[in-house]
């Protein structure tokens, strides 16, 4: 698995566990102080991910060796 694949299934596990967070803490009427820690640090590191995805993608579309440049 390559590292932006690795990166898009942790992206969407993240995205997974968010969800179950906010529902968790819709249940408790949005009242969990730490569950709402808990989502605005899943948040965090979840923008961290994309941003290190998207930078690898633009990584990827510099990089196709056709002679061409792809800069721009």
């Amino acid at each position: 698995m390559s590292e932006q694949e690795q990166l898009m299934d942790n992206l969407l596990n993240l995205d997974l566990e968010i969800i179950d967070t906010v529902r968790q803490l819709k249940e408790e009427n949005w009242t969990s102080d730490s569950l709402k820690n808990q989502v605005g640090d899943s948040l965090k590191i979840r923008d961290e991910m994309v941003a290190k995805l998207m930078a690898l993608k633009g990584d990827d579309a510099h990089s196709c060796d056709c002679g061409h440049d792809h800069s721009h």
